[in-house]
């Protein structure tokens, strides 16, 4: 399930980059207009994100391998749920 995130995000970086810069403002102007709640929900997600990234660099740097899991699997549940909002807003 991880490897299946992981393509899927990769997926999304590879179609954003292709994409001119014009196109990446207007459509998250568009996302922004659309559906208010869901564009600072995406914020969010991300935010807590990078958060959780350093959280883990941190306890990689310590050996911490208990508490390592259990913040790789809420980086993996955020991953889900960014996935899927921005799935949902691509789809509209």
């Amino acid at each position: 399930m991880n490897k299946e995130i992981d393509q899927r995000i990769a997926e999304l970086k590879e179609k954003y980059k292709t994409l001119p810069p014009e196109k990446k403002a207007a459509w998250e102007r568009h996302i922004k207009r659309r559906s208010f709640l869901d564009y600072k929900k995406i914020e969010l997600i991300k935010s807590d994100l990078l958060r959780l990234e350093a959280r883990r660099a941190q306890l990689e740097l310590c050996d911490k391998n208990k508490d390592l899991k259990l913040i790789e699997k809420k980086i993996n549940c955020k991953k889900e749920k960014l996935l899927r909002y921005l799935g949902k807003q691509i789809n509209l």
